[in-house]
């Protein structure tokens, strides 16, 4: 799916794209092989972690959603750039109505993962205070007993050992409970007109 968007720095770490597309009423069984030759040659590429598709639950007045997931924003532009990539979106321009909507997203963005068929992340705002909400009584919590069990190591290994257990208990364990329960207020429904 073409389009430009905004680009993320050359900044290593996982990097999503999110594709909206919506396709010509009629054409439903064609986009389905289509998305089935896309996807397979996306994961032949360097750093490809996984695509996913939301498809809309009516094809007339919706928009399929593709998520595309690469461990580095360099997997990801090698894609971009592939003429593998440019011939399936050569094949898809007859059948789409309008131009793709493409969005990139790190960093925060990556614990903020949008439910339903919402394909925008929420204001950064919003995730940055979701973000203190969480890490602030982890850090509470978990500092004290962390020095207590980590005394006796040098000091670079103890702050090695307690941002991995911080960054694994916040992506895994905090982060995902924090963003369900706050989502009505994360991801607003737009007023209806």
């Amino acid at each position: 799916m073409s389009a430009s968007a905004t680009e993320p720095s050359d900044s290593e770490g996982p990097v999503t794209v999110i594709i909206s597309r919506r396709m010509k009423p009629g054409t439903e069984a064609w986009f389905e092989e289509w998305l089935q030759g896309v996807t397979a040659d996306a994961v032949l590429f360097p750093g490809h972690l996984g695509v996913d598709v939301i498809r809309p639950p009516n094809t007339a007045t919706g928009d399929y959603v593709l998520v595309f997931r690469f461990e580095t924003y360099a997997h990801l532009r090698a894609w971009d750039e592939s003429p593998v990539r440019a011939d399936w979106l050569r094949r898809a321009e007859p059948y789409a109505a309008g131009a793709p909507v493409v969005r990139r997203v790190t960093g925060l963005e990556y614990w903020f993962r949008p439910p339903g068929l919402r394909a925008m992340p929420p204001v950064l705002h919003r995730m940055t205070l979701v973000t203190v909400l969480c890490l602030y009584p982890l850090l509470i919590l978990t500092v004290p007993p962390l020095r207590q069990l980590l005394q006796g190591l040098p000091e670079l290994i103890a702050a090695l050992l307690a941002g991995l257990l911080l960054v694994y208990l916040t992506t895994y364990a905090l982060m995902p409970v924090l963003a369900r329960r706050l989502s009505s207020w994360l991801f607003p429904k737009p007023p209806v007109h």
